[in-house]
């Protein structure tokens, strides 16, 4: 028998004893609730126990490196088993996208790269497009700016002489009322003249 299943054995009978003698016991509420945890814990403990030990490296004879059982064989089939499903469902299609996605980009590449030429005549097209919009509309305001300095040149002429026109209305206006009233100083002056000359020879 294997010290493996020696182990296990052992375990295995210390639980079903520490389990018989737990059922002798009269015990409280909480001390119930303490012996089901115990009582879980041995029997899982026997599980654990033999993992650790399953895991564990073999106890090799003296002058070898390890014992040839059947585990290396089966973790090998295991492995290599792993390998081919891991390859077929999930490595092998996604090296494919990877692949497929590669070429993609290398294509699109080398298509960008042969339509360099058209690219550069494309954006000297657009140059000479922005060119000639900005001459066009230097054009545009200079005409616009002799447009409105001849209107307001034109305005300004007939503000001008308007103001003119109206000055010299205002001064004749002036001087005819200026000759009217010295017309009227004067025949007033020449009355009151002959009034005092006829009150002085009167008397």
């Amino acid at each position: 028998m294997s010290a493996i299943a020696q182990i296990t054995n052992r375990c295995v009978s210390v639980a079903s004893v520490s389990r018989k003698t737990q059922t002798k016991r009269v015990a409280s509420p909480a001390q119930a609730s303490l012996k089901q945890k115990f009582e879980s814990a041995k029997v899982v403990a026997p599980v654990v126990l033999t993992n650790l030990v399953m895991t564990m490296p073999a106890h090799a004879e003296a002058g070898k490196l390890f014992d040839f059982n059947l585990t290396l064989p089966i973790i090998a089939a295991e492995f290599l088993t792993l390998m081919f499903i891991l390859d077929k469902t999930m490595f092998g299609p996604v090296g494919k996208a990877l692949d497929d996605r590669d070429e993609l980009i290398r294509s699109q590449l080398a298509a960008v790269g042969g339509n360099t030429e058209e690219v550069d005549k494309l954006i000297a097209e657009k140059d000479q497009i922005i060119g000639d919009a900005r001459a066009a509309v230097g054009r545009d305001v200079a005409a616009l700016k002799t447009e409105m300095d001849a209107k307001i040149a034109a305005e300004a002429a007939r503000a001008k002489a308007d103001v003119d026109r109206q000055i010299a209305d205002a001064m004749s206006t002036i001087d005819a009322e200026r000759e009217s009233s010295k017309a009227q100083v004067e025949s007033q002056g020449q009355a009151i003249a002959d009034q005092i000359v006829a009150k002085v020879v009167e008397v």
